[in-house]
């Protein structure tokens, strides 16, 4: 049988479980407070869906980028299809989760997780494909 210590090793190879749980955070935060006018409820269950979403595919797409950053030869090409490919994930799965739930805009409603994450998935390239020093 395998251990919940083992579980949890074979789960963060795959999910950076605390940069997910800090987007999942911020990502619920924003969402909550854009549908708070719709009453607290509703502005909870919304909140409390993004940070599941944001918890399970922040957390594997900026491992995502971690793992194409850190494997090209040339840093700035690490760099940047680390930025775009989990960006251009990110946006797919986005847009269709709206179009599905019938979001009256959903392209409107995807720009800014597209530059949030464009933004968010270069950076942490970027700094996942720094020099260390020894």
């Amino acid at each position: 049988m395998i251990s919940s210590k083992e579980t949890l090793a074979r789960v963060n190879e795959l999910i950076d479980l605390k940069m997910g749980f800090l987007g999942a955070i911020f990502m619920g935060s924003i969402v909550f407070w854009i549908n708070f006018d719709h009453g607290w409820d509703e502005a909870l269950v919304a909140g409390l869906k993004q940070f599941s979403y944001t918890l399970f595919f922040g957390g594997l797409f900026i491992k995502m980028a971690e793992h194409i950053a850190t494997n090209q030869a040339k840093r700035w090409k690490g760099i940047l299809l680390g930025g775009v490919i989990p960006m251009i994930a990110t946006a797919f799965l986005t847009f269709t989760v709206h179009s599905i739930k019938g979001t009256p805009e959903p392209f409107n409603s995807t720009v800014p997780t597209i530059l949030l994450a464009w933004m968010s998935f270069s950076i942490w390239s970027w700094m996942q494909t720094r020099p260390t020093q020894d």
